[in-house]
């Protein structure tokens, strides 16, 4: 049961500025659309943001997908006006060079470059060395510390200025797809739960922070108590240079989503989940992790006494960097899987 994608939400929420632990303009947005159809939305002190329909009914399922972004922020400002860096998040360096950020500045969004000496500027043994974020720096345009304090100061945040383009057919590239694409695959699950109906009581979550910890998750689980939990988050696509199908699976951008197969996936849960794409003739991969699986399932599966939970991701390629890729026919495909979950779950799975 696929249906057109809500594009014009997609494409602000993913060019929305929202790295982790700066992730207010994002969620507005996410939350700005809940608006438009569930009978409730909140945020709670952490900074996750909340969207419910059918309060009351049983189970209590939640879907969740984080919302934050890798980013960075400004830990110095020098006497010329040049900023320097610390990580949010996990980063690659050599993706910065050259690149444009977008600050989240004292009055709005600033622009600047990331510089870097040049080439005819490097010692010979400096060119073959990867670079590291402490040796470059920011230039907003700014000709001393003073003009530079006007607009940023330390600890304002910054994302990579890249913008959302489309690809041949239905492939899109972006930065922060990782995981803007689940918050947003969330928020459509339960639009469309709520038009299949059932009697569950249904919460989309878009997370904070998991970029750095999965905290915003382990704070929506205690406070939500659901009865089980689907996480939706990206993962890594196998067809790609370099990447080993032997480490990661067969996962293939335009197959379906992965379901994860490891010790913070509740069998019962993946279970249901294929018996649905068996039924709905939804594809689907499957994906195993060893441990643990770096999503915000890891802590929400062991929020109080223990959460059911599944981990749905989304084929994606050159994650952390301003040109992830997806394909749209996974997202629609997830969007389904998750609402026939979520309006027919299965009894045995509720908590007691």
């Amino acid at each position: 049961m696929n249906r057109d994608l809500n594009i014009n939400f997609f494409e602000e929420l993913l060019q929305a500025v929202g790295p982790s632990g700066f992730e207010d303009e994002a969620v507005r947005v996410w939350l700005r659309e809940a608006e438009t159809f569930a009978d409730k939305t909140w945020r709670d002190v952490h900074g996750n943001g909340y969207a419910l329909i059918r309060p009351g009914g049983k189970p209590r399922i939640m879907l969740a997908g984080h919302i934050d972004e890798i980013g960075l922020i400004v830990t110095h400002i020098d006497d010329d006006g040049f900023l320097y860096l610390e990580a949010l998040g996990g980063w690659d360096p050599q993706v910065l060079v050259g690149q444009r950020l977008r600050l989240l500045g004292k009055k709005g969004h600033v622009l600047g470059a990331v510089g870097r000496k040049p080439i005819h500027a490097l010692e010979a043994s400096e060119r073959g060395k990867a670079v590291k974020i402490k040796e470059v720096w920011v230039d907003i345009g700014a000709s001393s510390k003073e003009e530079a304090q006007q607009v940023v100061e330390v600890g304002s945040a910054a994302v990579i200025d890249q913008p959302l383009r489309y690809l041949l057919g239905r492939r899109v590239v972006s930065r922060a797809v990782d995981d803007r694409i689940g918050a947003f695959i969330a928020l459509e699950s339960l639009r469309l739960t709520q038009e299949m109906g059932g009697s569950a009581e249904v919460i989309a979550v878009a997370t904070v922070q998991e970029e750095i910890g999965a905290w915003g998750a382990r704070v929506a689980a205690f406070s939500t108590k659901p009865d089980t939990a689907l996480v939706i988050d990206v993962t890594h696509c196998s067809k790609q240079p370099g990447v080993e199908a032997k480490e990661h699976g067969e996962v293939a951008l335009g197959k379906g989503p992965s379901l994860a197969v490891g010790p913070y996936a509740h069998p019962g849960v993946l279970a249901r989940l294929r018996e649905i794409a068996q039924r709905e003739k939804i594809p689907y991969e499957l994906e195993a992790h060893g441990r643990w699986s770096g999503t915000d399932a890891d802590e929400i599966a062991v929020v109080r006494e223990g959460i059911p939970a599944a981990i749905i991701g989304i084929p994606n390629r050159y994650m952390h960097s301003p040109s992830e890729m997806i394909d749209l026919a996974d997202v629609e495909n997830t969007v389904a899987l998750m609402a026939h979950y979520a309006a027919d779950p299965l009894e045995e799975l509720v908590r007691r």
